[in-house]
């Protein structure tokens, strides 16, 4: 890939030179020596040398190449016929937007958990690990710093605001993705309960851990799978999706199980949203530098004085355990365990609710401290146990929150390293966040998407059926589709919520750099600074950036950064719909608000 990488730039360079200097032939030799070396230092020619990389590694790899295996592929059973209705069974159309102001309601809220891993869990060869390489099977868990093995969980909060127009149900999955189709069996699988229960909204999204069992199918057996679904071509066999069937009716189950508790759990109560700024604890990877630093907690405090609840949300990949373990075989659900173990320990329930996480990691410099780790699983951890206390301690002043520490166990070890060089106490120059009393009113409502699949290797993925996303033909156009599902939800005046399939890429979500040339207004710009974002919610459409920076193959260079060397952000080869996926979901943001307003 070096070599070819070089190659290409030298070709780029000959073509730029040939256009470019031209022009300077006439004139003296060192004048244009010296144009043509200060254009070559140029944050012009950085761009353009990679946007025309980018275009040319598309056309060749994805337009060429990888279209070529696609078109030999021929449709199973897995590909549904185009010319049937948009929309798939099982979707939820939400509630009819009402007023804020009257104060006349009151919220009901219920919480519920089950542990997502399948009774026969440890058996050799079984359970592969989602992410990395495939045929990764997991047979156990991180231990933690108490001694015990990790968990995999499914959380699920339901919400009511008594204003008869039904409940709004979220669930949130220690996985690393779940396609449209399998949340809506978990949907058909809890269907009964959901018409008895007047439930109007029910959501299921990933945590997106990367070190966790494969819920997509694209990890667990690969080639079996191929060799399975061409030979039910001559029908030697029945198709069937890569995904590990009892991991799969596991989740449902689980799901469904915690849906039910988190019914029987609701109360009365308050609920508050506190929006935490948290810069220089998450950034993003790619071109665009700007993205959400922030955590945004939402928490009932149930008017009995029983537990409270709390959800955290913030856009950060957990994939730290898993820097420079891409073969250990143990699983875990990374920092989200840790913040949790830790607001558990202060008596409270816990979910974590994926934010914008796009391309976006953990800066974990304040949380590590400069110190000498084991390894990344502790990073994790300690990152965790960071976030844990800043959600827990974001109200409270500088005293309060180390009284906290102290009472919750001094996880990061504040009283040991305090004044080494490099440690951060994490309470200190916290500002105390204001906590914002939430009226009882939530709207919601989603809509249906149909999105054109023009990335060749995600149709080779679906129409092998490695994974379980919906994929429709157009025999007229010859083009293929998918359909997934957006949304938006107000919880009251205090905080305006977008539901994204996919991991949408930051300057989508709050602007910047990255739309630049774009015609696409970001949600903030388009409905205001208190927006926030679930990103993973209700499918696993892939990355989703703007529309005139889509590329198979990302070449373009950091105008933020003084390196000359190109970045390849080859992670949009694998995971992405199609170069108009961002315009098609923002186009239907816009269609969504302005028909449930």
């Amino acid at each position: 890939m070096k070599k070819c990488k070089k190659l290409l730039a030298v070709l780029l360079a000959f073509c730029i030179v040939f256009s470019f200097a031209c022009p300077a032939i006439s004139a003296k030799e060192e004048k244009a020596e010296s144009s043509i070396s200060e254009y070559f230092n140029s944050q012009e020619y950085l761009l353009k040398r990679g946007v025309f990389l980018s275009k040319f590694l598309n056309i060749l790899v994805n337009d060429v190449i990888l279209r070529v295996v696609s078109d030999f592929i021929p449709n199973l059973s897995f590909v549904r016929d185009d010319t049937r209705a948009d929309s798939l069974d099982n979707f939820f159309e939400g509630n009819t937007f009402i007023s804020t102001g009257t104060g006349k309601f009151t919220w009901d809220v219920g919480y519920g958990q089950e542990s997502i891993l399948p009774a026969d869990f440890g058996t050799i060869l079984k359970y592969a690990r989602g992410s990395y390489a495939p045929w990764g099977y997991s047979k156990d868990l991180y231990t933690d710093d108490d001694g015990n093995k990790e968990d995999m969980k499914v959380r699920t909060v339901i919400l009511d605001d008594n204003t008869g127009r039904g409940l709004t149900v979220l669930c949130s999955v220690d996985c690393i993705g779940i396609s449209n189709a399998d949340v809506r069996k978990i949907r058909a699988a809890i269907a009964d309960f959901v018409a008895e229960k007047n439930i109007v909204s029910l959501n299921v999204s990933a945590i997106h851990s990367h070190m966790a069992i494969d819920s997509q199918g694209v990890w667990n057996a690969p080639l079996t799978t191929v060799a399975n679904n061409l030979l039910s071509i001559f029908g030697v066999t029945e198709t069937k999706f890569g995904i590990n069937e009892d991991y799969l009716n596991t989740i449902i189950e689980r799901t469904k199980i915690s849906v039910e508790e988190a019914y029987a759990d609701m109360k009365p109560g308050k609920l508050t949203y506190t929006n935490i700024d948290l810069d220089g604890y998450f950034g993003t990877r790619t071109v665009s530098k700007e993205c959400d630093s922030d955590m945004h907690r939402i928490m009932f405090d149930p008017a009995d004085g029983s537990k409270d609840t709390v959800i955290a949300s913030f856009g950060a990949h957990p994939e730290v355990t898993s820097y420079g373990a891409e073969f250990d075989t143990r699983l875990s659900s990374d920092f989200v365990y840790y913040m949790e173990k830790l607001v558990n320990n202060a008596g409270k329930n816990f979910m974590f609710i994926q934010g914008n996480v796009g391309t976006n990691s953990c800066g974990r410099s304040k949380s590590n401290d400069g110190l000498e780790l084991a390894d990344n699983h502790e990073s994790a951890m300690r990152f965790g146990y960071e976030m844990g206390y800043i959600c827990l301690g974001a109200t409270m002043t500088t005293a309060e929150r180390a009284a906290l520490n102290k009472k919750l166990g001094d996880k990061l070890g504040v009283e040991k390293y305090a004044g080494q060089d490099g440690y951060t106490v994490w309470y200190e120059g916290l500002p105390t966040y204001k906590e914002e009393t939430v009226e009882a009113v939530l709207n919601i409502a989603h809509k249906q998407v149909k999105l054109e699949m023009d990335n060749s290797v995600s149709k080779i993925l679906l129409k092998l059926g490695l994974a379980s996303n919906d994929i429709a033909y157009n025999k007229e156009n010859g083009k293929y589709y998918t359909v997934t599902e957006i949304g938006y939800m107000e919880l009251g005046d205090a905080v305006k919520v977008f539901f994204s399939p996919g991991e949408l890429f930051s300057e989508l979500y709050v602007g910047g750099y990255g739309l630049e040339n774009s015609s696409i207004k970001s949600l903030r710009e388009q409905f205001g600074e208190n927006v926030i974002l679930f990103d993973l919610m209700n499918d696993a459409a892939g990355y989703v950036c703007p529309d005139e920076n889509y590329s198979i193959l990302d070449c373009r260079h950091n105008p933020n950064s003084d390196s000359r060397e190109i970045s390849m952000q080859t992670w949009l080869m694998v995971v992405s719909i199609g170069e108009h996926a961002a315009s098609t979901l923002m186009d239907g943001y816009a269609e969504l608000v302005k028909e449930a307003k």
